[in-house]
């Protein structure tokens, strides 16, 4: 049983993968971009196809994420590739030290010794090199992160043999036209305000499925009332709180009504120990009642004693206010609950206030999807706009590889008018992709160890 239920957690959370990179997709198609692939997890393909338009969609081994590639996302715009080259140029001039150029693009002997290039060849190499570091569209997310090696080896074949290898050729990028047949603009040839829409694209399409999911849950479940079905004694075998009754159905807590927005614990979290006022339902007449909420002695499962923060009484709860109205009323506020509390306890964990491992990872989060779900449809139901927003949240921190990361750098790019160097970047992003695995790999083995 726990197996299925593991299953569907793992759909769950492709699904809600599959809604992130649909945001990036449709914004990009929106705006004009051209992509290169939509994948679903990473690694080795399992399942691919290529439409005409030369779009792959492909299923991969890990299930794990997934990505939306763009066309020349890490390739220079040709201003900046002239800009380089004037750059190099002026370096190689002042460098040259009295060596003299002739037509046929050779240097004679200069103070800097015998030296010979072809200028036909050096074009050759330098286009596939930038092929190279363009093509992405059959490249799992690692092989791409780590993409520069393979460029330092091309240098190398380059400057060896001055022709062609192999693995250039499979390499080099096919040539994308637009719909009126020019040649495609590259991702980064768009205006930086439009990338910036399509890199929130994901988040912005896992915040709208999060409403929707709220509403979903809000007029299913509703929220929940807390019955008296039991009450306890104390040693002298007296009840903690006479003024229950069996039967007896919490509303509020010190004027505060239980709905949506406001469980019942949440509600008790405002009260410290001693008197609270509770508005309840009793034979189907509101009252109000006083209840003393102090430490009461219990005993556990293996039977060891314990005392807890209540009234001496054990409840039972009704799902009650999953109507259309409260639905439609509720949706997008309980999403904003959602979200803060996620960014709470991201804060909490940042701060030291919460151990490093009351996160999880991959792994300990489908572990902790499943058994929720097991313990109830209600659970799964609340699951979703749950999953929504964290990974909406998580997507726009400022972390290297994650969408905030490169809205910073498209921003300060907006902002200098120039880009910063994009093989610097590159590299940034793909030491944080590794850094990001390394860490939730180290999060789900600490939460399995301790």
């Amino acid at each position: 049983m726990y197996f299925g239920y593991l299953i569907l957690s793992l759909v769950i959370l492709l699904f809600m993968v599959l809604i992130h990179e649909l945001g990036h997709y449709t914004t990009a198609k929106i705006l004009g971009f051209t992509v290169e692939e939509f994948a679903i997890g990473f690694g080795p393909k399992l399942f691919s196809v290529r439409r005409k338009n030369g779009e792959r969609f492909s299923v991969r081994v890990l299930p794990l994420g997934g990505f939306c590639a763009f066309y020349g996302e890490t390739s220079e715009t040709p201003d900046e590739k002239s800009a380089r080259e004037n750059n190099t140029r002026e370096k190689d001039e002042k460098g040259g030290e009295g060596g003299k150029v002739e037509k046929g693009g050779k240097v004679e002997k200069g103070e800097k010794g015998d030296r010979e290039i072809d200028s036909e060849k050096h074009d050759t190499a330098q286009t596939r090199i930038d092929n190279v570091k363009e093509s992405k569209a059959d490249d799992d997310l690692l092989s791409f992160v780590m993409k520069s090696e393979l460029v330092e080896r091309e240098k190398s074949a380059i400057a060896d043999s001055g022709v062609k290898t192999d693995a250039a050729k499979s390499e080099e990028k096919t040539v994308r036209f637009d719909k009126n047949g020019n040649p495609a603009k590259t991702f980064n040839e768009q205006k930086p305000w439009k990338r910036i829409i399509v890199l929130l694209g994901g988040v912005l399409f896992n915040f709208l499925s999060a409403f929707i999911f709220s509403l979903i849950f809000i007029w299913a479940v509703g929220y929940s009332l807390p019955q008296v079905y039991e009450k306890h004694v104390d040693a002298s075998q007296a009840e903690y709180n006479p003024a229950f009754e069996i039967g007896d159905v919490i509303l509020g807590v010190n004027g505060r009504d239980i709905g949506v927005m406001n469980s019942f614990s949440e509600l008790l979290e405002d009260c410290g120990e001693g008197e609270v006022t509770l508005k309840i339902s009793r034979g189907g007449e509101i009252t109000e009642i006083k209840a003393n909420r102090t430490m009461i002695d219990a005993v556990d499962d293996d039977g060891k004693p314990y005392k807890y923060l209540g009234f001496g009484i054990n409840t039972k709860y009704i799902d009650t206010g999953n109507n259309a109205g409260n639905a439609f009323k509720y949706c997008v506020p309980f999403t904003f609950k959602l979200s803060w509390s996620i960014i709470g306890s991201f804060g909490e964990i940042f701060t030291g206030k919460e151990p490093i491992t009351s996160m999880t990872g991959p792994i300990g989060s489908l572990n902790t999807m499943a058994r929720l779900s097991q313990a109830g449809w209600q659970n799964i139901l609340l699951l979703l706009p749950l999953l929504a927003s964290n990974l909406a949240i998580f997507n726009i921190l400022p972390f290297p590889a994650l969408d905030g990361a490169h809205i910073v750098f498209t921003v300060i790019e907006w902002i200098r008018k120039k880009p910063i160097n994009r093989k610097v970047e590159g590299m940034i992003h793909g030491i944080g992709l590794i850094v990001l695995l390394l860490f939730v790999v180290v999060v789900d083995i600490l939460s399995f160890v301790l």
